[in-house]
């Protein structure tokens, strides 16, 4: 792991994961259908965030499901 926190920003129309590693991650579904985020639904308009807590995030899958995410994530 490198001394300096790398960020990273998307936005995603198909399923796909957030690496393991991440210290801090948020993502939000700005699409118009629910999509599904670590096995919870997101609905349109909906935020989550996994906050900092001591030491990384495993991997965390996501599906679309015909909507938009944007993600936020820190390594």
């Amino acid at each position: 792991m490198d001394i300096l926190a790398n960020p990273h920003e998307q936005e995603v129309t198909s399923d796909g994961t957030i690496p393991a590693g991440a210290l801090e991650i948020a993502v939000k579904n700005i699409g118009s259908s629910t999509a599904t985020v670590n096995g919870i639904s997101l609905l349109p308009g909906e935020a989550w965030n996994y906050g900092f807590v001591g030491k990384p995030y495993k991997e965390i899958i996501y599906q679309t499901s015909g909507s938009t995410l944007r993600i936020r994530y820190t390594l």
